[in-house]
């Protein structure tokens, strides 16, 4: 069931996904063993900028979301689906 427009629910649900996307980025960066700063250089971007999306303090654009996928080697797809809380291999 989707949250109703105005709710709490539906206001805590872009936090939420913010939190998973965030969480999914750091995992797959960790999976690769890589630093912040590498990560936001093969996907050009600022390294602090890096930190607050894996914080969820920052909400990234459908273009760095993009960005951060070809980096990391994984479809676009792949990374939403575990923001998504699917289950999907790294």
């Amino acid at each position: 069931m989707s949250p109703v427009p105005g709710s709490r629910a539906a206001a805590a649900l872009p936090v939420e996904v913010g939190s998973r996307f965030g969480s999914a980025v750091r995992e797959l960066r960790e999976a690769r063993g890589w630093s912040q700063e590498r990560l936001a250089g093969r996907a050009e971007l600022n390294r602090s900028y890096m930190g607050e999306i894996e914080r969820a303090t920052a909400m990234p654009s459908l273009a760095t979301a993009a960005k951060l996928a070809v980096a990391l080697g994984v479809p676009l797809s792949h990374l939403i689906a575990r923001c998504e809380g699917s289950k999907v291999p790294q």
